[in-house]
């Protein structure tokens, strides 16, 4: 009786010991699509226009590769909304493959191609942002410098009333 509960305890504890690691593997191991990234990206932002009942916002991330002051190589992923008080509006993700980015300037600039989900808002959501595909040094407006930032939503939507804010992070 008690080999039998000796040999399940340890059974259960080998498929524990299993797990564990390939969890721990799993999250060790950077994305290999791009490479290693040299800098990470979040950012989001969303905005409503006072007695109007319009809002906008977005929100996302990018993995830039390839280099320290600038690459070859990247990944960003941005969801989208607009919304108005006549039930209108879209939500949209944009998949930005970066051929090439720097931050140099103070922000990063960046280049590549994006494709959009639903394909019908291709037009509607890259007019947005970047402004079409391919796109060439586009202006992302998040500094090239580790840290939070909270900017004002204004900034990016006149008249709206919200936040904007990005965490920019340099990976040793």
């Amino acid at each position: 009786m008690f080999t039998r509960i000796r040999k399940s305890v340890l059974a259960a504890t080998a498929v524990g010991v299993v797990t564990a690691t390939l969890a721990l593997v799993a999250i060790a191991t950077p994305a290999s699509a791009y490479g290693k990234a040299n800098w990470q990206l979040t950012f989001a932002a969303t905005g409503t226009f006072p007695s109007t009942g319009n809002g906008t916002g977005f929100w996302g991330w990018c993995d830039l590769g390839g280099g320290v002051t600038s690459g070859t190589t990247g990944d960003c992923q941005i969801t989208q909304y607009v919304h108005s008080a006549a039930g209108s509006g879209f939500t949209c993700h944009e998949s930005l493959d970066l051929t090439a980015w720097t931050g140099t300037g103070g922000t990063f600039l960046i280049t590549g191609t994006g494709k959009v989900t639903p394909v019908s808002l291709t037009d509607a959501c890259l007019g947005i942002f970047p402004g079409s595909s391919p796109f060439t040094d586009v202006n992302s407006g998040i500094p090239s410098t580790p840290g939070h930032f909270n900017f004002g939503v204004a900034a990016i939507f006149p008249g709206a009333v919200g936040e904007f804010n990005a965490t920019v992070t340099q990976v040793p």
